[in-house]
């Protein structure tokens, strides 16, 4: 069995983190902030708080890329966590608005991997 469906995930990981990080980490001060979609007004513990959690992503991703199998584990966990924030903030929010008020870029790139992931993984594990 090859590894490649595991590396295109990590490299998937590292494609849109990179950017959102850096989108991230050089924001200041009040307002939307950009890397988030323009959506979500900045607080800075939160920012940073989930721009931690996506650096650990990612630089997991990179060890991912050279043991594919090893972490596999950081997949799973996203397609939980994506999965639980699309219910929990994304769903009633479309639900009681619209699609213009949920974050829609962070929906589509957490939707894809919500539904393609589990394939991945479990193709790793079969």
């Amino acid at each position: 069995m090859t590894d490649l469906p595991l590396r295109l995930a990590y490299g998937f990981n590292i494609l849109v983190l990179a950017p959102v990080l850096m989108g991230l980490y050089a924001h200041r001060g009040p307002g939307a902030v950009a890397a988030l979609g323009g959506d979500i007004q900045n607080v800075d513990g939160l920012r940073l708080l989930v721009g931690s959690l996506w650096l650990a992503v990612l630089l997991v991703s990179v060890a991912g890329m050279f043991a594919p199998r090893m972490f596999v584990a950081v997949l799973l966990f996203q397609v939980v966590y994506k999965a639980i924030y699309l219910a929990t903030y994304v769903a009633p929010v479309v639900a009681a608005e619209s699609w213009n008020a949920a974050p829609t870029g962070l929906a589509v790139v957490f939707g894809i991997i919500v539904v393609v992931y589990p394939f991945i993984i479990w193709r790793a594990w079969a």
